[in-house]
């Protein structure tokens, strides 16, 4: 069975990061293709983290993979312009 604490607790936590990345930032560009790489990269160590050791629904890490979405989304919604 799912086990739904980590990936609510995740996404609260990409949220709040997500809504604190800043877009306008002269030093640093953020394109569409930087955020595909994050998000594989990001995958990829989800992948290799594998889950809580008791946790045995899926072969990731669901809490990261869910902490990585809700910084997409946080980043979407509530993103700071300067």
């Amino acid at each position: 069975m799912l086990s739904l604490g980590p990936i609510i607790f995740g996404l609260l936590l990409g949220l709040i990061i997500g809504s604190q990345i800043k877009l306008n930032v002269s030093d640093a560009q953020f394109t569409k293709a930087s955020f595909a790489v994050i998000l594989i990269a990001g995958i990829g160590v989800a992948w290799q983290s594998g889950n809580f050791p008791f946790y045995t629904d899926l072969p990731i890490s669901t809490a990261f993979l869910a902490a990585l979405i809700g910084m997409f989304v946080g980043r979407l919604l509530f993103a700071r312009s300067k």
